[in-house]
Formats: structure tokens, sequence, C-alpha cells
């Protein structure tokens, strides 16, 4: 009898196991419907968050555009403490929609160190946004600069970027990002969400060559899949510098989400 008893509740336990392994694979996956809430993006407690709340960026790329003459760069981003603390952070993200405000690393000779590593140097499994060595220059002078991050499923990272992005009318209003270096401030407008496969860009597309840069484009603006979009009134071109967000697609850990964006 108590033989009995005991199967039957190892039988309960490893069904409910079974159950609960299996929901969350389809939830890692993001096979049920993506998140569209950011996750806190105060991270790192050693780092000092830079305030944005007082700027927006319409407003940014306002004075921008009034700016005469040159003036002293004043970045709102503490460069020279967090390269104290981590001297690979390059950059500072910031969007306002979904909302990102996270540093950028590049490791001067691995490239899948922040796979792993947050931007500390700490194992974490949601690693750090990156870009890579290889192929970009971590200035973001570059014709195209990817930044990579995971997409994680609870909105933290490149999280909520899918979700967010893909909502009904997130294109009725520009939609812009911010990327802060410790010498320049540069500011970019999205233009296209868009999928693609495992291929590595860089690789497949040489960027410095005009034909190459024009061919992506057209590649970007003949997908017509549900869901995706491209805006015709800011069509880039070669010449133009490109940023490009890379994260997982939700439902396909095979294919890319990408959100693309044009320097203005």
């Amino acid at each position: 009898m108590k033989n009995r008893i005991v199967l039957m509740v190892l039988s309960v336990v490893m069904f409910c196991a079974a159950i609960g392994i299996t929901v969350y694979f389809f939830w890692a996956n993001g096979y049920f419907k993506p998140t569209t809430e950011s996750a806190p993006t105060t991270t790192y407690d050693s780092f000092t968050y830079p305030s944005f709340e007082t700027t927006a960026i319409s407003d940014m790329i306002t004075e921008s555009a009034d700016e005469t003459g040159e003036t002293e760069y004043v970045c709102p981003v503490d460069f020279a403490s967090l390269q104290a603390a981590n001297p690979d952070i390059v950059g500072w993200i910031y969007m306002e929609e979904p909302y990102i405000s996270l540093p950028i690393l590049m490791n001067p000779t691995d490239d899948t160190v922040y796979l792993y590593h947050d931007a500390e140097g700490n194992y974490s499994k949601e690693g750090a946004l990156f870009v890579e060595h290889k192929y970009n220059s971590g200035d973001f002078t570059d014709p195209c600069t990817i930044i990579y991050g995971h997409r994680m499923s609870d909105g933290s990272m490149f999280g909520s970027m899918q979700g967010i992005c893909q909502e009904a009318g997130y294109f009725d209003e520009p939609r812009y990002i911010v990327i802060y270096t410790p010498t320049e401030t540069k500011i970019y407008q999205v233009f296209a969400i868009t999928s693609t496969d495992n291929s590595h860009l860089m690789l497949k597309y040489d960027f410095d060559d005009p034909d190459d840069f024009n061919e992506f484009i057209d590649t970007v603006y003949s997908d017509n899949s549900i869901g995706f979009t491209h805006l015709e009134d800011i069509r880039p071109e070669a010449g133009d510098n490109i940023l490009i967000l890379s994260s997982c697609l939700w439902g396909d850990r095979l294919q890319r989400f990408l959100v693309l964006a044009v320097e203005v």
C-alpha cells in the first residue's frame, strides 16, 4: 500500500514537473505573446544611470539643427566612471519606445564575451548589449553598425523590442534611437523592422561597397511579411550610416529580429 502511494505521489510530481518544463520552454522561446513591458534598466548597481527624461529626442533633433558654429560637447553620460568600471564600454543606447537605457560594449579581442557576461564582466545569462570588434570600429562611424542583445522573456535587454515595435500604430510617429559616445551624440530614426535568418549580415554584405549597401536595403524593403514595416520616405541609400539592433525572433530562435535606423 505504501509503495503504491509513493509511486502515485512520484508520478504526480513528475507529471507536474514535465508540464512546468514544457510551459517554461514555450514561454522562454517566445511561443506565447511577445512581451511589451521593458524590464527595469537599472541593471548595474555600480553605474550611475544618466537621466534623459527632461530632454525629449525630438527636442534634441531641433537643437542640433539650430546649432551654429562649434560648441564643446557635453555628454550626459559619465563615460569616465563607466570605463573605469569596464574599459570595454564604448557607448550608451537610449530609446523612449521601447524604453532602453543601457551601456554598449565591445571587447577588443573576443566578440563572444558579452553573450554571457554583463557590463561589469560578471557571468550572466542576459549578457550585455555589444558590437563586434571584428566588423565594427566601436565609434559608430561605420556605414552599418550592428548592436546585438538577447531577447530576454522578462523584457530585459532587447526582450520587449519585437513586442512593442510590432504593435499597431508604432510607426504613426517618428521613432528614434540615441547613441551616446565619449565624443558625440548620434541620433537615428527607425525606418524598418524585419527578420532574417542566422547568417551573419557583415559576412553576407560589404556595407562599405555602395552596391552591397543598396542591395541590403532593397532586401529589407522587399519584405512584405505581416508584422514587418518599412518607411518609404526615409529610405537610406549608400553614403548613409545605419544602425541595426539584432535579437532572436520570438517563436523562432533560429531567426533574427532586426530594428533598422538611419542617422539623421
